[in-house]
C-alpha cells in the first residue's frame, strides 16, 4: 500500500511521537524548501494515527498547516506535500480565471468555492488545491489538483481518488503539471466514465510550450456546466459551459514560468 502512494516522495518517516514528528517535519521541509523553493516536496509518514490528523485548524496538530494532505485511514499513511511557489500560483491563476467566468455569467452566488479544504471520501482524506460545490450541498462536484515535478503519476493518483470513489460526488477534476526542468505545463481535465466500479478517464488534455519566447497552448479547454452545478444552464442567459481559451491558458503559463526564471515575452 505505502509504494503505491510514495510517488515522489523524497524521505519516509514512521510516526512514533507528535512532537518529535513536528520537528523532523519542520527540519525536512525547511531544508527542501532552501535548497530548491520552486520544486514540490513530498514526504510518506507511516503509522500515523488518525486522532493526529485533525481537519480543524484550531486544534493542535504535528503536521504543519501549510501542506497538502491525504490521509488514508485503513493504512494509517499519510502524504504530506509543501507546495513550491509555482503550484500554489497555478492554483490562484486558474481559480481567479474561473471565479471571473463565473461573474460573467451571473452565477457566483450559486457555488461555494471549497478551497483547499479537507474532504472526506470513504477511509481517505484529501486536501485539494481548489474545489467547489454548488450552493447547498455539502459535497464537491469539480477539484483542481496541481503538482511540480518530473512525474505525472501523482496527478493521476490524484483524480482516481476523487472521480473513482462510490462516495465521491466529484464528475470533473482538473490537473495541472508543472516540469521543474524546462517550460511545460499540461492541463488534463478527468470525468468519471459510466462503468461499474467507476473509472477515471482523460476527456481533455492541453499542452503549453514555450516557442520562441511565447507561451503556446494546443488547443483549449472546457468544464461542463452541467456536471459542475448539477443542472443544465438556465435558457436566455450567459451560463454555459466554462471554456479556458488557448490564450488564457497561456497567461497562466507566462505569469508561472517567470516566476521559475524561464524567459517569456
Amino acid at each position: 500500500m505505502a509504494t503505491e502512494y510514495s510517488i515522489d516522495v523524497e524521505a519516509t518517516i514512521q510516526f512514533t511521537d507528535p512532537n518529535d514528528l513536528a520537528k523532523t517535519l519542520r527540519i525536512f521541509f525547511n531544508n527542501a524548501t532552501d535548497r530548491d523553493s520552486l520544486s514540490d516536496h513530498t514526504v510518506l509518514i507511516t503509522g500515523f494515527p488518525i486522532e493526529s490528523f485533525t481537519i480543524d485548524d484550531d486544534e493542535p496538530s504535528p503536521i504543519p498547516q501549510t501542506r497538502k494532505a491525504l490521509y488514508l485511514e485503513d493504512s494509517s499513511i499519510l502524504v504530506l506535500t509543501m507546495p513550491g511557489r509555482p503550484h500554489e500560483a497555478v492554483a490562484r491563476l486558474f481559480s481567479g480565471q474561473l471565479d471571473i467566468k463565473l461573474a460573467n455569467m451571473n452565477c457566483q452566488d450559486d457555488i461555494i468555492p471549497g478551497g483547499g479544504v479537507t474532504t472526506s471520501i470513504g477511509q481517505i482524506q484529501k486536501e485539494p488545491d481548489s474545489s467547489w460545490g454548488p450552493l447547498g450541498a455539502d459535497y464537491l462536484t469539480c477539484v483542481l489538483e496541481s503538482g511540480v515535478s518530473e512525474s505525472r503519476r501523482a496527478l493521476a493518483r490524484d483524480a482516481k481518488i476523487w472521480l473513482e470513489h462510490y462516495d465521491s460526488h466529484t464528475t470533473q477534476v482538473v490537473t495541472v503539471w508543472i516540469c521543474r526542468r524546462r517550460p511545460d505545463i499540461v492541463f488534463t481535465v478527468w470525468k468519471r466514465a459510466q462503468d461499474h466500479p467507476p473509472r477515471a478517464v482523460v476527456d481533455q488534455e492541453v499542452h503549453i510550450k514555450l516557442e520562441e519566447g511565447r507561451p503556446m497552448a494546443d488547443g483549449q479547454l472546457r468544464l461542463s456546466f452541467e456536471k459542475f452545478f448539477e443542472r443544465r444552464p438556465r435558457p436566455g442567459t450567459a451560463e454555459g459551459d466554462f471554456v479556458f481559451s488557448a490564450r488564457e491558458l497561456g497567461r497562466v503559463a507566462r505569469m508561472v514560468w517567470i516566476q521559475m526564471g524561464f524567459t517569456v515575452q
